[in-house]
């Protein structure tokens, strides 16, 4: 006879009874304070996601709906009407990667974008956006940070362009169009004129509303003709300031 089959042995490795393995008061008294728990840290991190994006909102409301914008955004849905404005647009572009955005505008159909060297400074990837949607990746091809000028080049075939005006063809009280991406907007049209103590061997200085996001946006005159690229604003006496045409002309690259 086997040494386990003996009534001693059974005894000492008898079976616990059905009961202990049923859910006992404490048991279910366990689990609801489990589940209750999970509830308030699934409450918890909701509120708290919740919270963020109200600062996250609180803090992007000002630059979308402000006075400011509201103006600007009525004034250019105005201007845009017009068929020259429209035509414009078409050549002004975004430029920006993950962390920032400015303008440019392009001047030649196979790609060659002016823009201001403190927008594309370590800007990488430089992503340059038309009106249309059209997405190109573009290579700076000079860039003088002493007057903030920046070329870029694309690759392109037939791309809307603007005109470049020639030296000398600007004055005080000339009215200019000034278009481009301001905080959080894009391709907005803002009129204005060319103010005293305009130089064309120093800055243009504008009467044109100009706010973070302008940087790099052509100054249009009346026929058409960049005449300037915005850089600043004097915060001193809300002056827009730009970059004459007879400084670009100096710098355009030898190929254009």
């Amino acid at each position: 006879m086997n040494h386990y089959d003996t009534d001693e042995n059974k005894d000492k490795f008898e079976e616990p009874p059905l009961e202990d393995f049923l859910p006992n008061e404490e048991d279910e008294w366990l689990r609801e304070k489990q589940k209750r728990r999970n509830i308030i840290v699934k409450r918890t991190i909701s509120v708290g996601v919740a919270i963020a994006l109200i600062v996250s909102m609180l803090q992007i409301w000002p630059q979308v709906f402000n006075l400011p914008s509201i103006n600007f955004l009525q004034k250019s849905a105005e201007l845009s009407k017009q068929e020259e404005i429209q035509k414009y647009k078409e050549a002004v572009v975004t430029v920006q990667d993950q962390h920032s955005k400015g303008t440019g505008f392009n001047i030649s159909e196979n790609g060659l974008i002016i823009t201001n060297h403190h927008v594309v400074d370590n800007m990488y990837p430089i992503t340059v956006t038309f009106s249309n949607g059209n997405i190109c990746q573009a290579t700076i091809l000079q860039s003088y940070p002493d007057i903030d000028l920046a070329f870029l080049q694309i690759n392109g075939e037939q791309l809307p362009a603007l005109s470049l005006g020639q030296p000398n063809t600007w004055a005080v009280s000339d009215q200019i169009y000034v278009i481009g991406n301001p905080l959080l907007h894009n391709q907005i049209v803002i009129d204005g004129e060319i103010l005293v103590g305009s130089n064309k061997n120093g800055v243009l200085m504008l009467s044109s509303p100009i706010y973070n996001g302008n940087s790099g946006s052509p100054v249009i005159n009346l026929e058409g003709n960049v005449i300037g690229v915005v850089f600043a604003l004097s915060t001193k006496d809300q002056i827009g300031l730009a970059i004459p045409i007879e400084k670009v002309l100096e710098k355009l690259p030898e190929e254009y």
